[in-house]
């Protein structure tokens, strides 16, 4: 059977040879002969064509209807109307320049290029057939000398895999205007470089993407992938954190454009309905809603867990803007976070979406209990207060660190504190991460017991962190809590944390600001400032680290901050170790405060508390408003001042002598001035006048205070007296308001 060339080249001849009948027989020919002559050509002709459509292989193809992976040609009429408003408008005059300009043979390159020239062939109907050439054109001359090679570094897999992803939709749309000789060609070059790779090996996810999306072009797939299904779900816990670095959360399911066929192929899947499971999928929605809402601090930054670098931002990723797609809560946080940042013009940016991003969100505090804590203040300022307690109890993996109740703190625009870095098992020990051992022994996992207890108030986030299998023979529950910031007072971290091990036992307890000139040592074994000079995104800002349970000592040294043969010469960073002996019961309470300042923000007074076996700090704001913080490993009634509790820890506020607000972390007893509570059984408190949350396994509860009789709960209890200024409760486990 003859190929397009040669049937044209058939016609041709036909063509020819009519000719020159006509021009040696045109004196003898009577008009009707020169009618039949004619006709005679139309019939050769248009049997030339039929023979073409009559082709197996050929009718196999136009009977696709392309484009079909991402788009439909009935949808073309409603993107190009799009195209009159924002953000659309600013789409299409980007595809436009991009896609009338030239292109450097470069995997990141070809990808913006030509993604931009298929939506330039959509949007600019004048000049379509132009644009569909250079889509031709890149694939046939450019995507040919990309270099795959599936034996290769990261680079040669990777990169050039997602850019033959964006190559295979830019064909499947510009298809129809095409010569069925050019779009041959064009296939021929796609797979014969993307067979290049294996379907299986390292860096699987790009592998099923691109190999995943070229299958249902080809039309090889046509029921759902379940081995790419089950390798997004590995990456994401069910309550939506990523288990393996918050970086990589990023970069993979979350869509960048180093790796666009990792994220973009479950785009595919849905629009072609081969696998419609991704959506309307609990876990991606609480994925999203994660990624824009909570992994990142309030500068906009990613918080620092697993392997990753202070350098490592976020760029203006294609995909993020179908998030929509998934979840409108998660929308309205990447509103917020790409606010007055427009899209780049491409078929992913613009096409994909089902709606723009609505009006922005501001994140607020989440708990999550497998995946951790991150807390954040309310005001939407580049300046405020980031803090994390991560804690997964699950699915870790290579790139996952030891950093069980892991700290990442954000603020005054800066990461305050880093870990090992990257890449791999040298930056992976917990003494390497913002956590702590016993003994200095490595922890035997990477994934913990979660988060088993917290709430969110106004101005006060807590939240309790389980070792679990992290630790052999040993627990360690690390609470964080944020100290929102007011008028007059400035906001910090408190951690609390408490450790059951073999009495004599070490703990060491690791901190990693972000400093790279020298801790300075304000009190020796007590107080430490570090100038935040790692990386710094803002100059000036430190982080004053504050112990106020006298460890034995505190060792200061320099640690890595990278795998040097991956990264050579990249400096190291500061690293505080205190040391404390578990106590003869077996116990061990700590107390340390972290205060993030610059040259705008007051410091205040902090001294601190050893009252027997209790030890905490009292912090002095000015204008007669400090806050007290203690620690009790004993079931004992504590004191100081006119304070008395019973628990394992407390904070509470003074202003002019009266109590404020007061917390008591698994407690039985506080009263301060006629103000607190009394229970049968520990509970962990928030009361701020006449407002507050309990959380506990359900017990008998007295609170205390200024006409609190007449309180109302969010939840069902019992109410067992009720008198001027106390009401006497049973109350439900689990987490219950009043006010």
């Amino acid at each position: 059977m003859m190929n397009k060339n040669e049937k044209e080249q058939d016609m041709v001849r036909w063509f020819m040879l009519y000719l020159t009948l006509v021009s040696n027989n045109l004196n003898k020919m009577s008009k009707i002969k020169i009618v039949l002559l004619v006709f005679m050509f139309i019939i050769a002709h248009g049997s030339c064509k039929n023979e073409e459509i009559d082709d197996p292989e050929i009718k196999v193809e136009r009977e696709k209807h392309h484009p079909f992976l991402i788009v439909k040609k009935d949808q073309f009429q409603s993107l190009q109307s799009k195209s009159l408003q924002e953000p659309w408008k600013s789409m299409k005059d980007d595809a436009l320049q991009r896609s009338n300009s030239t292109v450097e043979t470069g995997a990141y390159d070809l990808q913006y290029y030509i993604g931009a020239a298929a939506l330039s062939y959509i949007l600019d109907k004048e000049n379509a057939d132009t644009h569909a050439m250079k889509v031709k054109n890149a694939i046939i001359n450019q995507y040919s000398k990309l270099e795959l090679n599936d034996e290769g570094a990261w680079g040669s897999v990777v990169p050039p895999m997602g850019s033959f992803f964006m190559a295979i939709l830019s064909l499947d749309i510009v298809y129809d205007a095409l010569s069925l000789n050019d779009i041959a060609v064009c296939e021929k070059v796609i797979e014969d470089q993307i067979f290049k790779i294996k379907r299986e090996g390292s860096w699987v996810d790009i592998r099923r993407g691109t190999h995943g999306a070229w299958d249902i072009y080809k039309g090889i797939r046509t029921e759902p992938d379940d081995a790419y299904f089950e390798g997004i779900m590995m990456q994401i816990t069910e309550d939506g954190v990523s288990p393996v670095t918050n970086h990589y959360a990023w970069e993979r399911v979350g869509g960048g454009n180093s790796r666009i066929s990792k994220s973009g192929y479950m785009d595919v899947l849905e629009f072609t309905g081969i696998d419609k499971r991704y959506y309307s999928n609990e876990r991606l929605k609480k994925f999203h809603r994660w990624l824009f809402g909570s992994s990142v601090n309030c500068a906009k930054e990613m918080a620092i867990f697993g392997d990753m670098l202070p350098t490592q931002g976020i760029n203006n990723d294609m995909l993020h803007r179908r998030v929509g797609n998934f979840d409108a809560e998660a929308a309205g946080y990447a509103a917020w976070f790409h606010k007055d940042r427009p899209a780049i013009g491409n078929i992913l940016t613009y096409i994909l979406p089902k709606s723009s991003l609505p009006e922005p969100v501001i994140p607020s505090s989440q708990i999550y209990k497998n995946g951790g804590a991150f807390f954040r203040e309310k005001e939407d300022v580049p300046e405020g207060l980031h803090g994390v307690l991560y804690n997964i109890k699950s699915q870790d993996e290579w790139h996952t660190h030891h950093e069980v109740n892991g700290l990442s703190l954000s603020g005054l625009g800066n990461r305050l504190l880093v870990n090992g870095g990257r890449l791999g098992e040298p930056t992976r020990a917990a003494f390497l991460n913002n956590t702590l051992t016993i003994n200095g022994e490595n922890h035997s996992e990477r994934v913990g017991g979660g988060i088993v207890e917290g709430f969110m108030a106004n101005d006060f986030d807590y939240a309790s962190g389980f070792s679990g299998p992290a630790l052999t023979n040993a627990k360690h529950y690390r609470n964080l809590i944020l100290v929102h910031g007011t008028v007059g007072e400035n906001p910090y971290f408190v951690i609390f944390d408490e450790v059951e091990a073999n009495p004599g036992d070490l703990i060491k307890n690791y901190l990693h600001p972000a400093n790279e000139s020298g801790i300075s040592t304000i009190q020796d074994g007590m107080h430490y400032n570090a100038l935040i000079d790692h990386y710094p995104t803002v100059n000036g800002g430190s982080l004053s680290i504050f112990y106020a349970t006298t460890p034995l000592f505190v060792h200061i040294e320099k640690v890595q901050s990278a795998v040097q043969d991956r990264y050579a010469g990249y400096p190291q960073h500061s690293r505080l170790g205190s040391v404390y002996p578990v106590k003869p019961n077996g116990k061990l309470n700590l107390v340390t405060l972290l205060f993030p300042f610059n040259t705008n923000t007051s410091f205040p007074i902090i001294r601190r508390i050893a009252n027997g076996e209790v030890t905490g700090s009292l912090i002095s704001h000015g204008g007669n408003v400090k806050d007290i913080i203690l620690e009790s490993s004993n079931d004992q009634v504590c004191e100081y001042e006119d304070i008395s509790f019973i628990g394992k820890a407390m904070i509470a506020r003074k202003i002019n002598m009266d109590n404020n607000f007061y917390f008591v972390r698994q407690g039985k007893k506080f009263m301060q001035g006629g103000v607190g509570f009394e229970s049968d059984a520990p509970i962990s408190i928030y009361n701020k006048g006449r407002e507050g949350i309990i959380v506990s396994s359900g017990t008998r509860v007295k609170l205390n205070g200024p006409d609190i009789q007449s309180i109302r709960f969010d939840k069902p209890v019992v109410i067992l007296k009720s008198e001027k200024n106390s009401i006497e409760v049973e109350i439900p486990g689990g987490l219950i308001n009043f006010q």
